[in-house]
């Protein structure tokens, strides 16, 4: 029996001994940016409920981190090397989707200021895009909780980076459209403040280039197989993954949408408010 078809009870998942201190603070930061996101939804003065996904990011990656806390004790168990295998590839495609609702939202606050696309169309556009790479990545982490052997371990890699190439291209995708977006409003002498407040531009352009970074190194990862340097380096992991993933989601619980992204309905409301206040001081002045 060759070294690729050997059983995977005798392989070594890691190459190293997963840290156990980097797990501690990944179990800790996501599980209080979840709970502080879901805080945020409940009781922030705006209700954006979907921002959910950026929670199920959060969590999915705390679910992750603490899979390879259980791995630093246990590291021969399959049962952790598929966790965390399948939690830290998938979750931040959650985060993607909360990039792609709030740029729609942006938009939709711009009206025809920004693009001549309508807002309900993007978002179907975003909606099938995250539907397809969560689809494929699914399907890979599928194929790599159930493989047998390190050909069956490699095909559910092969295909997990697939959906995370796809996922990537996605993603260069959408930093066109943002850097359309900002072209537009320069071109028309539109300031930047009247469409979105800059916490929110940050937010989504920060998380935007950690999505990137991570991405890109998944890819480079993956490809170099389960027994390449990267996949059997540890610090790659927590300077590629962990930090980019940890600077997407803090920005965007720092700067969240439920406290600085009004929606358009109270937005009208203010202004027709503003607009009853002037109107009846005129009429009052008048009347003097």
């Amino acid at each position: 029996m060759d070294q690729q078809s050997q059983s995977l009870i005798d392989a070594d998942f890691y190459g190293y001994l997963p840290s156990k201190s980097a797990a501690l603070f990944g179990i800790i930061y996501f599980g209080v940016s979840t709970t502080i996101c879901l805080l945020q939804i409940v009781f922030g003065p705006y209700k954006h409920y979907w921002m959910l996904t950026l929670a199920l990011a959060a969590s999915g990656e705390a679910i992750g981190w603490g899979a390879r806390l259980w791995a630093h004790n246990s590291p021969s168990d399959w049962m952790p090397f598929m966790i965390q295998i399948c939690s830290l590839m998938i979750s931040p495609v959650f985060i993607s989707a909360a990039q792609y609702v709030l740029f729609c939202k942006i938009v939709e606050k711009a009206g025809r200021r920004l693009f001549s696309i309508p807002s309900k169309s993007l978002w179907i556009g975003f909606v099938i895009i995250d539907v397809i790479s969560l689809s494929i990545q699914t399907v890979g982490g599928v194929e790599v909780s159930s493989a047998q052997d390190l050909v069956d371990l490699n095909h559910g890699s092969d295909v997990m980076r697939s959906g995370i190439i796809f996922q990537f291209s996605n993603t260069v995708l959408f930093t066109v459209l943002l850097l359309g977006a900002a072209a537009s409003l320069k071109r028309r002498n539109i300031p930047l403040s009247s469409v979105a407040r800059w916490p929110i531009i940050v937010a989504l352009c920060l998380s935007t280039l950690m999505i990137l970074i991570r991405n890109a190194y998944r890819i480079l990862e993956l490809g170099g197989g389960w027994n390449g340097h990267l996949m059997r380096t540890e610090i790659y992991l927590i300077g590629y993954d962990m930090v980019p993933i940890a600077l997407a989601v803090g920005i965007c619980v720092i700067f969240s949408p439920n406290f600085f992204l009004s929606p358009i309905e109270k937005e009208v409301a203010l202004s027709l408010s503003t607009w009853r206040g002037l109107t009846q001081d005129s009429e009052s002045s008048c009347f003097n």
